[in-house]
This record gives C-alpha cells, structure tokens and sequence, in this order.
C-alpha cells in the first residue's frame, strides 16, 4: 500500500486553517508577540507553549465533536450539543462572540497590512479591496478549496518567518544578553503570574479560530485524524510564536520603544529596518500579504458555512458565499478604523474573556463530557 505523503493529507489542510486563522497580521506583524510575550521578558518567550495548550484544547474538543456529528456551523453544532432550548440562547451568544471576532481579527489583518502596505504607496483601502475580492474568491467552492490553499500559503508562511528570524539573529545587530539581563518591559506588574495569566488570556482570544477550524472539519475521516490537525497545528504555530518573540526579544533593548504599538505598529519592519535587506522587506510584504489571506479567507469561510441558510433566496451557491465574505470582510475593515492599538489592547482582551466562559470552560468540560459518551455508545 502506497504511502499517504504528509503535506498532502486533510490533517495538514485543518492545520493550517488554524495556522492561518491565527497567523494574521497581528501575529506576522509581531504586534502580538510584544504585547503578550517579549514584554515580559525572557520568561514570556515560554508562554506560547502554555498559550496554544488551551487554544489547542478548545480546538480539538470542538473540532472533534463537530467532525463526528456533521456540525460544522456552530449552529447545528450549539443545537446538537446543549439541546434546542439551551443551544437557540448559545447559538445568539456566539453569533455575537464570531461577529467580534471578525471585526477584531479581520480589523487587525487589515489594519496590519495597511501599516505595511503604506510605507510602499498603497492607500488602506488600495490594500483591503484586493484582499476582500481574493478571500471571496477563496470561500466560493468550500472547505476543500480553502484547507488546499491555506495548506500552501501555511507553508510559505513557515519558510518566510523562519528565513526572517535566522537572517535577523545572523546579521542584526542585537543584544541577547543586555535584554536578558535587563528588567521587563512590564515593570509594573509580577513578571512571572502575568506572563502566565497573559498567555492563558491570549490563549482563550485565539480559542475562537476554532469556528474557522470546525468549518472544514468535514474532510476529517476519524478521531485520530482530529488529534493529528490539532498536534501539527500545535507544533506549527509554537515554533513560529516563539521564533518572532525571539527574534524581537534580541533588540528589545536595541530599538526604542519595540513594545509599544502606539509607536511602534510593525516591530518585525524595525527589526527589518536594522537589517537593510530590502529584498527581505520586500519577502516579508509577501508573508504579510499570505497572513491576510488566510486570516481572512479562514472567517469568512466560517461565515458563509454559519449564515448560509440565512441568504438562501441567494440561489446560486457560489454567489451566496461572495456576498457573505464580502459582507463578513466588510465588518473587519470597519473594525480596522478603530486603530491596532485599540484592537490590541482593549478588542483582543475582550473577547478573551467572553471565550473564557462561551468556549474555553464549555470545550473542556461539557463537549468534552459529549465526547466520551459517545465513544462508550460505539
């Protein structure tokens, strides 16, 4: 029997929704990494390993349950798993939570992308019609076309941020051990218990790509495909976060005001900036691009499985799902108005806490209850 290659299993396609889902410009722009890790100092650089534990935990429950009842929109999926009464109250409750997510999210993939794309001559909305227009075309054929193209841009995006880091730690010109000996950024809080409670925060934020995930968890087979999607995913997305954390930890001490989006938007293009590789800026526009892209393809694909039934009277399908991510990808460039900083500090925070208690507590304790039970019923 013909060996099954690894890049090009279904697995590897769910992984890299999540990948993509949370690679966004927030991420690739290493806005996040300053604001929940490098901050922190050296110690933040572990908290991604126990950041993606709980988003993974969330991930696998939810993907799992919805795999194994054909509850790929979190509709059916609230309805199957709380029951009609309780599911029709969860259902409003995470319309709301997926809706803020968009404009949170897409707001910083748009955002993100601009400060970028305008150092180059783009006008904000020169960068987000493209990206509306792609991403649409992306979602009108469904989850296989979408977990093949994010399969791909995934990959790239890996090459990108681990070319950056290496060249950056190469040829930069930083200091490892000034920023390791010198006091955290966040001096006004206990290093140690934030970083933590900062991690598990981020942590329950990144929990709601699992709407994107659970969108394209019909091309799973069985359960031990679920855990294979959510342990690459894991292990991928880790190596990454640490990588871009590592990297801006380096010149903490070396560029003023790193860990400030307020004045620095871009640290990646700071540290990119110290380099003066211009090709190099020119690969990292590309990543940039490739984050867009999947962040935002990865909602509104999630949008169009969760609202579908609601354009009905739209009767060609792939019309239909234009109309939602244009709409969905609408509400992410109003979002964008509001400032990264805003979305980043106030808009992430947010919607952590609200995941805590819809998704975070309910995946580990009552989805995950379901999921055993059905596995003694078998």
């Amino acid at each position: 029997m013909k060996k099954r290659n690894i890049f090009a299993t279904s697995y590897m396609g769910v992984a890299a929704v999540w990948l993509g889902g949370h690679f966004g410009p927030g991420f690739a722009t290493g806005a996040f990494s300053v604001t929940y890790y490098v901050k922190y100092g050296w110690i933040g650089l572990l908290m991604p390993l126990l950041a993606m534990l709980v988003t993974g935990g969330v991930m696998f429950y939810m993907t799992e349950y919805a795999r194994s009842h054909n509850a790929t929109s979190y509709r059916p999926f609230v309805l199957s798993c709380y029951g009609e009464k309780a599911g029709k109250a969860i259902s409003i409750v995470y319309d709301i939570l997926f809706l803020a997510t968009v404009m949170c999210a897409g707001g910083l993939a748009f955002s993100g992308e601009a400060n970028v794309l305008m150092n180059f001559g783009f006008s904000y909305w020169g960068a987000a019609i493209p990206t509306i227009i792609i991403s649409a075309l992306l979602c009108l054929y469904g989850s296989k076309l979408l977990s093949k193209a994010s399969k791909y841009m995934m990959y790239a995006i890996v090459l990108v941020v681990l070319l950056i880091a290496v060249l950056s730690l190469v040829f930069g010109q930083y200091d490892l051990g000034a920023a390791i000996a010198a006091a955290p950024v966040n001096t006004k809080e206990p290093n140690l218990l934030h970083a933590v409670l900062s991690a598990v925060l981020y942590g329950c934020f990144q929990s709601t790509i699992c709407f994107n995930v659970m969108s394209v968890a019909d091309i799973l087979e069985d359960k031990a495909e679920t855990k294979k999607a959510i342990i690459a995913g894991y292990i991928i997305t880790v190596i990454l976060m640490i990588s871009i954390a590592f990297t801006l930890f380096c010149y903490v001490t070396i560029i003023p005001d790193l860990c400030n989006p307020g004045v620095v938007a871009v640290p990646i293009m700071a540290v990119l900036g110290r380099l003066g590789f211009s090709w190099l800026t020119f690969v990292f526009v590309v990543l940039m691009t490739l984050a867009v892209l999947t962040s935002a393809a990865g909602l509104a694909n999630a949008g169009c499985v969760r609202f579908n039934n609601l354009f009905s009277f739209i009767k060609n399908l792939q019309l239909r799902r234009a109309v939602i991510t244009v709409i969905l990808l609408g509400i992410a460039a109003i979002g964008a108005s509001f400032g990264m900083k805003a979305l980043l500090q106030k808009g992430t925070s947010i919607i952590g806490y609200i995941g805590i208690l819809a998704l975070v507590i309910p995946a580990f304790t009552i989805v995950r209850s379901k999921i055993k039970k059905d596995e003694k019923k078998d």
